[in-house]
């Protein structure tokens, strides 16, 4: 009888411990819910995360193949891609918009090839049949920030064409719409041009097309500020007839005109703070180029606000 109830006590013991050891494995489970978008490798399906969608466009190739493109971001900032195929999107397309917060679990990752890549993640996560896609609560702490290219690296060719890039700038020069067809005015065949300067007064021409001519048109007629700032994401870099070109990117690319963002707050006073330098006589030295042009001193601040 006494070996029979040490073997109790000790079967017991066993499943304390076993009980303990399971909820300790839980809790870390729960902890690395929110695993970080750096993170995700091809190795498992059976990721969690937790992440903004900044972009969500839809794509269709040649073959007239549908996808549903996304941009997605971690509370760290970093970035991936999204894939749905045709035959799923109407499963996850009324789900989520722009700007919500989704934790996403079970998805495949295949790797990007191609060119113009909208993230530096490696990877791409791909949908799924057994996806499972939530609305969550929104984060605070998204330490996304838009990262615009230096407009002097575009104009020397020192970026990776591969991938599309963000720009800010002043408007300084639009042309009038066009269509490549004029018998069909309608958005499919629209194009515009016009020109953004940055804080050192160089200045990048711009090509938006599609939709986004129009909605560009549409904006600008809109506007009632006398210095429209303008922000571009994910617009491609092309070179053409040795000359650097920005130009939009299917319906990926995204064009705002005086939003509200910090980046915008931040230029906005840096320009007023170097056009305060210039008039005080700081630096009146300071040589710029604006289109094959050099300015000096107050002449180039006072180009750069006109």
């Amino acid at each position: 009888m006494g070996n029979y109830c040490l073997i109790l006590y000790r079967l017991k013991d066993a499943l304390l411990v076993w009980i303990d050891a399971h909820e300790k494995n839980l809790s870390h489970k729960k902890k690395k819910l929110d695993e970080h978008v750096d993170d995700l490798k091809p190795i498992k399906l059976c990721w969690s995360i937790q992440v903004k969608v900044l972009n969500k466009w839809r794509e269709r190739s040649e073959a007239g193949y549908r996808t549903l493109r996304m941009i997605l971001c971690d509370k760290r900032g970093s970035m991936i891609e999204a894939k749905i195929n045709s035959e799923l999107i109407t499963e996850y397309d009324s789900e989520f918009k722009d700007g919500d917060w989704i934790s996403l679990h079970h998805f495949e990752l295949d790797l990007v090839t191609g060119d113009m890549r909208t993230t530096r993640h490696a990877y791409r996560i791909n949908f799924l049949p057994s996806t499972i896609l939530n609305l969550i609560p929104d984060k605070d702490d998204l330490h996304y920030t838009l990262y615009p290219s230096s407009f002097l690296d575009v104009l020397d060719d020192k970026l990776i064409r591969t991938y599309l890039i963000n720009l800010i700038g002043y408007v300084v020069d639009i042309e009038d719409i066009k269509y490549s067809d004029p018998s069909k005015r309608s958005a499919g065949y629209a194009m515009t041009s016009f020109k953004i300067k940055d804080a050192n007064n160089y200045v990048l021409p711009c090509v938006a097309i599609g939709d986004l001519a129009e909605h560009f048109h549409d904006e600008w007629k809109r506007t009632r500020s006398s210095r429209v700032v303008c922000v571009l994401r994910w617009w491609g870099v092309y070179k053409v007839s040795g000359h650097m070109v920005i130009q939009s990117v299917g319906r990926c690319s995204r064009l705002d005109l005086d939003p509200d963002m910090p980046e915008v707050a931040d230029f906005r006073v840096n320009i007023w703070s170097c056009l305060g330098m210039a008039l005080r006589g700081i630096e009146p030295e300071r040589k710029f180029m604006c289109s094959g042009e050099v300015l000096e001193g107050d002449e180039f601040w006072i180009s750069c606000l006109t």
